[in-house]
């Protein structure tokens, strides 16, 4: 996959990649059939304004189904001439 840039107003106000990456991978979705399903991330780090690391909780009906590890390569350079201050690049998952 490519890598998504945006301005800081793309960063919905975020102050940082790894608040705006946590609250991206944090969500929930209502199903056609009934309940809900989404992820939560427990915890993250943004190492080296290289690499956003995180686990995150797949969650059903509000119940936690299982942990995943996300890993995303990021750009951080909040003085970018052009203004695409942020990128990030994230993979397809590794199972099937």
């Amino acid at each position: 996959m490519g890598w998504l840039s945006m301005t800081t107003a793309g960063m919905a106000g975020h102050p940082n990649p790894k608040a705006y990456l946590d609250d991206q991978f944090t969500y929930s979705r209502a199903l056609d059939g009934g309940g809900t399903r989404g992820m939560r991330v427990i915890d993250s780090a943004f190492v080296g304004n290289r690499v956003w690391y995180a686990a995150a909780e797949i969650i059903a009906d509000d119940e936690p189904l299982y942990v995943i590890a996300l890993v995303c390569l990021v750009r951080w350079n909040p003085k970018a001439r052009d203004g695409y201050v942020f990128a990030y690049k994230d993979s397809a998952p590794l199972w099937r």
